[in-house]
């Protein structure tokens, strides 16, 4: 199995409905996964977005705790990242897409949320999952 972080917008200056509308795509897209690998087992997912969802007012960890244990996550779990729309808006988003680039991850770049979109994405997942490891150097997957 090969695993996929899932990265995008999540504080966008504070504002609740937009946290809840990041953390809502976020589980859009891990749901997605979920559903069409869940009999092949071929690619799983990792939603810091979920894991972390309303830390800002439950916790009084600095960000930088956030950036820490993302690192951690990305660089030991995933073999690759999907960022989601609006990702480069977001300074946290951008981060984690450098990190995963320098770090030679597979980095899928999902453009909007329509069905097409998400399709190719999901298709595109299982021709990167279905491929050897020792063939694959670095996947840019942009749909």
């Amino acid at each position: 199995m090969r695993v996929v972080g899932i990265v995008g917008p999540y504080f966008s200056g504070g504002n609740r409905r937009l946290i809840d509308h990041n953390i809502a795509n976020a589980l859009y897209v891990a749901i997605r996964i979920a559903n069409y690998f869940s009999d092949s087992k071929l690619v799983g997912f990792f939603c810091l977005h979920n894991h972390t969802a309303n830390f800002e007012k439950l916790a009084n960890a600095s960000e930088d705790y956030y950036y820490a244990l993302d690192d951690v996550v990305y660089d030991r779990v995933c073999d690759g990242i999907i960022v989601l729309p609006g990702w480069e808006d977001s300074k946290g988003s951008v981060r984690d897409f450098e990190r995963a680039r320098d770090k030679q991850k597979s980095l899928f770049i999902l453009s909007n949320y329509s069905e097409e979109s998400l399709q190719l994405l999901l298709k595109g997942l299982e021709v990167w999952a279905l491929t050897p490891e020792k063939e694959v150097t670095q996947v840019m997957l942009k749909v």
